[in-house]
């Protein structure tokens, strides 16, 4: 007997179509960030124009007890405030046990990592790839290309969200374009003996 076929015809365009759209439904939050907003670049650029956005995230709330999930969905901007890329202010889990996961639906950029000892590093995001954010661990995301970074993410309902505060240089790589390409400075702290870091202590905080 010949098994009917249950196949559904996808067309990929279609799919990226449906990720370009604001979410719709109950329980939506959602936070727009300009550049006016963006406080916690290293640099500022007056020739810019206030109102443009730099990225957008709009939440599927769920219960907020243990257990529930929150889904969402994020719109990072291409542009650049003098060389620094677009990117996110950066957060973490108020609940230091709470994991996150993201997937990038569409565009190039950068996941950046930090953890509790002031690691900080990067993984490469493309059309397709999922990251894992480990418990305890923040994140920042910038977008490398021309086009929008499109995101998707699921994080505990309970997990708590608080945004770094940047005065005194949390995050301390930063990516910046150098002749056409990403290229990352290290903000080191102060060395007491005056001494110059030594290439194996960068490469070391990097973790690249």
């Amino acid at each position: 007997m010949k098994q009917a076929e249950h196949k559904i015809p996808v067309i990929k365009a279609q799919l990226h179509q449906h990720w370009q759209q604001r979410m719709e439904g109950d329980n939506l939050t959602n936070k727009i960030v300009r550049i006016k907003d963006a406080d916690y670049f290293d640099t500022t650029d007056p020739n810019l124009d206030p109102e443009q956005i730099i990225y957008e995230v709009t939440l599927k709330e769920s219960s907020p007890e243990t257990g529930h999930l929150h889904w969402g969905h994020i719109i990072l901007n291409p542009g650049k405030i003098n060389d620094e890329y677009f990117m996110t202010r950066g957060h973490y889990h108020v609940n230091d046990h709470t994991e996150e996961y993201v997937l990038c639906m569409s565009g190039y950029g950068f996941l950046m990592y930090l953890d509790k000892d002031g690691n900080c590093w990067c993984e490469e995001m493309e059309e397709g790839s999922l990251h894992h954010i480990p418990a305890g661990v923040g994140r920042r995301i910038i977008n490398l290309d021309d086009q929008p970074l499109h995101l998707s993410f699921c994080v505990p309902a309970d997990s708590g969200t608080q945004e770094f505060d940047f005065e005194g240089g949390v995050f301390p790589c930063r990516i910046f374009e150098d002749n056409g390409e990403p290229a990352i400075r290290v903000d080191l702290p102060p060395v007491n003996d005056g001494e110059d870091e030594s290439a194996a202590e960068i490469e070391a905080l990097l973790k690249m």
